[in-house]
């Protein structure tokens, strides 16, 4: 596996409307992609040549984590978890990408990400 980029850092979030003012309206930040309300979870936004998206995913056990571009997100995994890399949540599909993520020695979270359209970055 070779991480072609970071795509984006992700913060956990317990009020999206709450945060979503904070980085637009006091932060200053660029909306890349708006909330848009209840069951839009990941908003987006640019921050000089990086993005920061925000999630509402009270079963996931994160703050934060940075999301690494690959190839393929499923060959990935395998190859990890042949290294005894711990895998946090197995690979899945949204309407845009691929995802899963995986663990450091720290526990840190690292997730996997590989868009459709085949951008990264």
């Amino acid at each position: 596996m070779k991480p072609k980029a970071v795509d984006f850092v992700s913060y956990n979030v317990t009020d999206m409307a709450r945060s979503e003012v904070f980085y637009r309206d006091v932060l200053g930040l660029d909306v890349g992609v708006p909330w848009g309300g209840p069951g839009r979870r990941f908003p987006e936004f640019d921050a000089g040549g990086a993005t920061i998206s925000l999630t509402q995913l009270p079963q996931l056990p994160m703050q934060a984590i940075v999301a690494l571009a690959v190839d393929d997100v499923r060959a990935s995994v395998e190859e990890l978890r042949g290294k005894e890399v711990k895998i946090v949540m197995e690979s899945l599909e949204t309407e845009v990408c691929f995802m899963a993520i995986v663990a450091d020695p720290d526990d840190n979270q690292i997730l996997l990400h590989q868009r459709k359209d085949g951008t990264a970055g």
